[in-house]
């Protein structure tokens, strides 16, 4: 591991991200994420049953037959297709990431149960170079969902045509689509075969910080002083009248 922190205020969250700054000398793009329980593994929704990966063609097909009504402009492929799932909570082979600490420091403090909470930080490009030992012509360059051809090999009908290959995840970045995936600076892992949290073996490339259960109210009021709030990272009506139903609170 890249670094392990513990962090109980907006202050300690700094001082970490400059601890990993000086670790990251390179200056190469770290990517982030916010799990509210340390027990939540680094797996896409799909795969936290591995039974329910038999289950991803038929999944994709039932959201298509009824998702055309609800859509002005449809999508044009099928990753536009599986970010439109993801969007909406339907499982899939995609695990979000972000690019900004607070957007994952917000989700990491979300449930105000007992359990302590991480922000995991993973450096994408390295991970990609060493990993699944991609080698773009500029070390820092991440591939992008619909330009480079390669990362169709991951898309679910292709791997449903062929159960041979076994690749491990890749980081990648997509169009951003929607208002919500602009507002968290969305960015992905997606996953081929290889069915291991990440951490298992991706750990040179990934750092943690613990958020005590004990300390997440503090900082959901440090975050709410700095305006970032569910507004922030949900810009949708709904988000606006909960925000206005606090003025009754």
């Amino acid at each position: 591991m890249l670094l392990e922190k513990s962090v109980s205020s907006i202050s300690d969250f700094l001082a970490a991200l400059s601890e990993l700054s000086g670790i990251n000398a390179s200056n190469d793009a770290v990517w982030f994420r916010g799990h509210s329980k340390e027990s939540y593994k680094l797996l896409p929704s799909l795969a936290r049953n591995p039974d329910n990966m038999a289950l991803e063609a038929v999944l994709l097909k039932r959201f298509k037959q009824n998702a055309y009504p609800f859509r002005q402009s449809p999508p044009q492929d099928e990753w536009e297709w599986l970010f439109l799932m993801q969007h909406y909570g339907v499982p899939t082979r995609l695990l979000d990431w972000t690019e900004s600490p607070l957007v994952a420091l917000y989700f990491a403090c979300t449930s105000n149960d007992a359990n302590d909470g991480d922000v995991w930080a993973l450096l994408p490009a390295k991970y990609n170079y060493e990993i699944p030992r991609l080698r773009p012509n500029v070390s820092t360059d991440i591939p992008c969902f619909g330009i480079e051809t390669f990362l169709d090999d991951y898309r679910p009908d292709k791997i449903a045509l062929e159960a041979v290959t076994h690749r491990q995840p890749i980081a990648a970045i997509a169009h951003r689509q929607n208002e919500r995936i602009m507002a968290q600076l969305g960015v992905f892992t997606v996953m081929h075969r290889d069915m291991r949290p990440l951490e298992e073996f991706a750990e040179d490339y990934l750092a943690r910080f613990r958020i005590p259960s004990a300390a997440k109210t503090t900082l959901r009021q440090e975050l709410n002083a700095l305006r970032f709030t569910k507004m922030t990272l949900f810009p949708e009506l709904t988000s606006v009248a909960e925000i206005t139903k606090e003025l009754l609170q």
